[in-house]
């Protein structure tokens, strides 16, 4: 049974994720959308009716959902062409004045639920699979109020990049995608919340777009996909340049 499987799968990006798939990827016999709101995924699977999609509602920022996924995967053993890894939350303010629970539960859900995801299915991927891993421009340079969410993508940079070389010898290719701003829940929440910032003004990217050239990417071999013509400008910058001159203009 080939299979592609997108997490945080209930808005946003990867609803477009999912879209795309769908679209582009008819040999696949299911789709596995996973994600903590049952009901955003039951919306999304009567929109494709047609479609074979499995929903999987779990919080991967729990360890007793990577439990329960091991074991779904131990009983359909699937052949999994195309892991999606977008789970992901952030928040923006001064790290002093952020409650510790909101921080730590990024940091697992960022780190803790990409890394495991990954880990449980590699053994249901073979060559030619690829892997998405959502990551975010804030991982090239680290971001004053949001510096918990810059590190986590930092990480998420890191560990694609890595793992990637090691699944060259089985021909597994892994690419981070670095989008910057989009219409996602968590901008609309700071807009709401009156969280003006200098990144508002930055571009917006079209989801849809994203979904569509990152697989694309993924599937060509790119290690590292950063969408827009102004955020292509940003990483160049954020290499060129030492942090500590650039992270001034990095405060979100």
């Amino acid at each position: 049974m080939r299979i592609a499987i997108v997490t945080g799968a209930s808005s946003g990006l990867g609803k477009e994720f999912t879209g795309e798939i769908i679209e582009k990827y008819r040999e696949l016999d299911e789709i596995w959308l996973i994600a903590r709101r049952k009901e955003r995924l039951e919306e999304i699977r009567q929109k494709y009716s047609d479609k074979e999609i499995r929903l999987v509602p779990m919080d991967l920022g729990k360890e007793e959902s990577f439990v329960e996924f091991e074991k779904i995967l131990d009983e359909n053993k699937p052949d999994i062409r195309i892991l999606v890894s977008n789970a992901g939350v952030g928040t923006r303010g001064k790290f002093e004045e952020k409650d510790l629970k909101s921080q730590l539960n990024m940091i697992n859900l960022n780190v803790m639920g990409c890394t495991a995801i990954t880990r449980l299915c590699l053994p249901y991927m073979k060559k030619g699979s690829f892997i998405v891993e959502t990551c975010s421009v804030s991982s090239f340079v680290p971001n004053p109020n949001m510096a918990v969410y810059s590190g986590t993508k930092a990480f998420v940079l890191y560990f694609s990049r890595a793992i990637r070389e090691e699944l060259k010898s089985r021909g597994i290719n892994v690419c981070a995608l670095c989008p910057g701003n989009m219409a996602s829940e968590m901008a609309i929440l700071s807009e709401a919340q009156g969280k003006k910032s200098v990144v508002n003004k930055l571009p917006y990217l079209d989801m849809k777009n994203v979904a569509r050239d990152s697989l694309k990417a993924a599937q060509g071999g790119k290690a590292v996909y950063t969408p827009g013509a102004f955020y292509k400008f940003y990483r160049v910058i954020s290499k060129l340049f030492p942090h500590n001159l650039v992270v001034p203009f990095a405060k979100v």
